[in-house]
């Protein structure tokens, strides 16, 4: 039976699908519990890191970029801080977040220096401390501009304030919670406010949950740009992940470079897949 349009019901209730898609509450809760537990966790201890809440406008702006299957910064997103990240043929989430603060054993806190080659926006983003609004989208792409590599999935993740502004650290570096704005207390390490948010519950909740190990092996490509900062002036900018385009920072300065995807041979530690951050 064929519909008015002329095409068969099945095509049209998978396109229907693909329009709607979007992160579940509960991959929305493991992205962001990643980000705390990667924050509570930082070594040394920092004195002022806020605990992370999700927020709707950041995920629907996310979302929207990631329906247009770019491997690049969103030129267009202001005072947000991004970051991204590419993998096939699945999405492990807690991977693409530990991909991200991965990146610290490239930089030094004393110095705020990164390893020459290397990229450190992606985790400087994901543990600048005053950043403490988080949302995210993600879109499956049988091709992505910027990337050879083919039906990948996309994760964009933008934040607000922005990370990575010239001139200045992540986070203060002393005993954990010693300095905590006003209107959050300690919990864990993190400074959590006391105002109640307006984040839904089932996106905040601290229980973590890891996906099931996929079997799939696939090859890894990564791309990586050089990190860009923003002037201590400005406020900070996005940063991206996994095949990592650099890390952007507010307006004036963005990041450029844009390394192809590379094929990689050694297995990963997670289940091999696919993957590409910027």
């Amino acid at each position: 039976m064929m519909l008015s349009t002329g095409l068969p019901p099945v095509f049209l209730l998978l396109t229907a699908l693909e329009l709607s898609w979007s992160l579940t509450d509960e991959e929305k809760r493991i992205i962001l519990d990643g980000h705390n537990k990667y924050r509570s966790q930082v070594s040394p201890p920092a004195m002022d890191m806020l605990k992370m809440s999700w927020d709707t406008e950041l995920e629907a702006f996310a979302q929207a970029y990631a329906e247009k299957c770019i491997w690049d910064h969103n030129k267009e997103r202001g005072r947000r801080g991004e970051n991204l990240f590419a993998m096939a043929p699945t999405l492990d989430l807690e991977f693409a977040v530990e991909d991200w603060n991965g990146e610290e054993k490239y930089y030094n806190l004393t110095t705020s220096v990164c390893v020459p080659g290397q990229m450190c926006g992606h985790y400087t983003q994901v543990v600048w401390a005053n950043t403490h609004r988080i949302g995210c989208g993600a879109k499956f792409c049988e091709k992505i501009d910027g990337i050879e590599t083919e039906d990948m999935y996309l994760l964009v993740c933008n934040y607000y304030p922005p990370g990575n502004v010239k001139g200045r650290k992540p986070y203060k570096e002393g005993p954990s919670c010693s300095q905590c704005p006003e209107g959050r207390v300690c919990v864990k390490s993190l400074c959590e406010s006391t105002v109640e948010e307006t984040t839904p519950t089932s996106v905040t909740t601290s229980t973590t949950t890891t996906p099931e190990p996929t079997t799939t092996s696939p090859t890894m490509a990564t791309v990586k740009p050089e990190l860009t900062t923003i002037p201590p002036t400005q406020t900070q900018v996005p940063t991206t992940s996994m095949a990592k385009p650099k890390p952007t920072v507010p307006e004036p300065t963005i990041a450029t470079g844009k390394p192809k995807p590379i094929t990689l041979t050694t297995a990963m530690p997670k289940p091999n897949t696919t993957t590409t951050a910027k």
